[in-house]
């Protein structure tokens, strides 16, 4: 079974450092691969055509060899009127730097009508290397076939895999009928499961996925050729997502692994402080004094800078919390004084509430919870956007009637 991350996101790449702790990790867990596909790599998909440069290389040949048994596959979204000959060209240096093998991304392109040219590119490619080809489709979600699937997978070599990202684009549960009918679909072939957690990019920028691998049934493991999954830009808080799941694609526990490595990090309060009321590691709707406490006190430092508007909205809304229970639980008897301090709350809280970084709940909060219909293209569900009241709103509601 293929197991590892896909560096697959929009947003800054992660740098040749994190991408050596990432395939730490994935060795860690037995797993066996890493792709290097961000969608903002200049040569990976807007620059495509572009030769690698020597870095590039020399990283591509580094993370090759970084631990036996992680492959590296390198990445490439060639465009709409780019030829096999082109295609080859590009990744023979990085073949030769050591990568292990090619994964040709034609997801978010609007291309369903090009499906017999995603055929033969990797067709191709295959033949020309010798290695393995994977392939995203331009219908890539969900389990409805679709002339563009019919045409690709008529021809394709029975050896070039197919990536899925579940029944959406982020799929909160994948069951084994959603896997058997995207293999259906497929003509019988195995998804590989693309599967797009803990990823924070576009519309879901504004929150941060903290929480375990949850939602896959473990009856899904053998339907599937493997998983990758899909991290977010902030490289470190994506390992504990990633731990968890790659214990789960190893047939262990995933609570258990993702409960040791978030303890370990000691970053349980601020993945609680994160979380959504439907998450594995949500705190409860009356998280006690003491826990309010714990989060207004957060210090922590081994963790991705761009985490800190987080971490600082997340002690911002303890200290509100506390406050508002303050005013509700120990009242001051001077009215005067007690109308100063809920007007008082209710401007700092009215501040917080701008804050763009998600805490506690607090939403809308928006996600890609789109798939494929039977012609490939995308339709809504409304799912994608989510309203709902913070711990913190509530408690202030609460306090300042």
């Amino acid at each position: 079974m293929i197991s590892g991350v896909i560096e697959g996101f929009y947003g800054t790449p992660w740098s040749w450092s994190d991408r050596r702790a990432c395939i730490e990790l994935l060795s860690h867990f037995d797993a066996n691969a890493y792709v290097w596909a961000a969608k903002s790599e200049p040569r990976h998909r807007d620059l495509w055509r572009d030769s690698f440069r020597t870095d590039e290389l020399e990283g591509f040949s580094d993370l090759s060899c970084h631990r036996d048994g992680v492959r590296l596959i390198v990445g490439l979204t060639p465009g709409a009127d780019a030829t096999a000959p082109e295609v080859t060209r590009k990744l023979g240096p990085a073949i030769a730097a050591g990568a292990h093998g090619v994964a040709l991304l034609f997801d978010d392109l609007p291309e369903l009508d090009a499906a017999e040219r995603h055929r033969t590119l990797a067709n191709e490619t295959e033949q020309t290397f010798g290695l393995p080809v994977w392939l995203t489709p331009t219908h890539y979600a969900g389990g409805r076939r679709s002339e563009y699937l019919d045409q690709l997978v008529r021809g394709l070599s029975p050896t070039v895999e197919i990536m899925w990202t579940g029944e959406h684009v982020v799929s909160d549960r994948i069951g084994p009928d959603d896997v058997r009918a995207r293999t259906l679909a497929c003509g019988g072939r195995a998804p590989l499961l693309w599967d797009n957690t803990p990823v924070n990019d576009a519309m879901m920028s504004e929150a941060l996925h903290l929480g375990p691998y949850v939602g896959r049934d473990p009856a899904i493991r053998s339907a599937l050729s493997g998983v990758l999954v899909n991290p977010m830009a902030l490289a470190r808080a994506s390992l504990p997502t990633i731990a968890s799941a790659m214990a789960w694609c190893g047939g262990g526990d995933a609570l258990a692994t993702w409960n040791d490595t978030i303890d370990r990090l000691g970053w349980r309060r601020l993945a609680e402080s994160t979380a959504f009321p439907d998450d594995a590691h949500w705190p409860g709707a009356r998280p006690s004094r003491q826990w309010w406490q714990e989060v207004s006190e957060l210090d922590i430092v081994d963790i991705d800078d761009g985490c800190r508007p987080w971490v600082e909205a997340a002690k911002e809304g303890a200290r509100l919390a506390i406050a508002a229970l303050d005013l509700q639980e120990r009242p001051d008897p001077d009215p005067q004084r007690r109308t100063m301090a809920a007007i008082g709350l209710g401007l700092a809280w009215r501040s917080w509430s701008r804050l763009p970084a998600l805490t506690f709940g607090g939403g809308p909060r928006l996600r890609p919870v789109l798939t494929n219909d039977d012609r490939g293209r995308f339709t809504y569900d409304g799912r994608s956007i989510s309203h709902s009241t913070s711990l913190v709103d509530d408690l202030v509601k609460r306090a300042t009637r």
